[in-house]
């Protein structure tokens, strides 16, 4: 099961950028879609992150997709027809906070866990 999540953790970080860094032929209309896109798309990324680097910190996680998010639109500012914008770091770092919170309250406090793909194997 391990390492199914993690083939999908680096699947999902590969469609991120491959999206992200395409370029577009028309230019897209800024809507409330397209930064819920993005923070629900970071919100997912955080919550596997977590699950994959169990020891990580909180912190940690959220750094990580920060600097990736802040990478990812320094690159776009690069692509034809794409451009830098805050609001799509600011909807990624609320997404990232926001799957921090449900994974600690969730994962963490509900199922006593802490990363539900890390689980122990049952003794032999």
């Amino acid at each position: 099961m391990r390492k199914l999540i993690i083939c999908y953790y680096i699947i999902y970080v590969l469609i991120i950028t491959y999206y992200s860094l395409t370029p577009e032929e028309n230019i897209i209309s800024e809507n409330v879609w397209d930064k819920a896109l993005h923070f629900f798309t970071y919100l997912f990324l955080v919550i596997l992150i977590k699950n994959v680097h169990t020891r990580l910190s909180y912190l940690t996680c959220v750094l990580i997709c920060c600097n990736y998010s802040f990478i990812i639109e320094c690159i776009q500012y690069f692509m034809p027809n794409r451009q830098f914008d805050f609001l799509d770091m600011l909807a990624n770092l609320l997404g990232t906070i926001l799957g921090v919170i449900i994974y600690y309250l969730i994962i963490e406090k509900f199922f006593n866990k802490s990363g539900w793909v890390a689980e122990k194997v049952v003794n032999k």
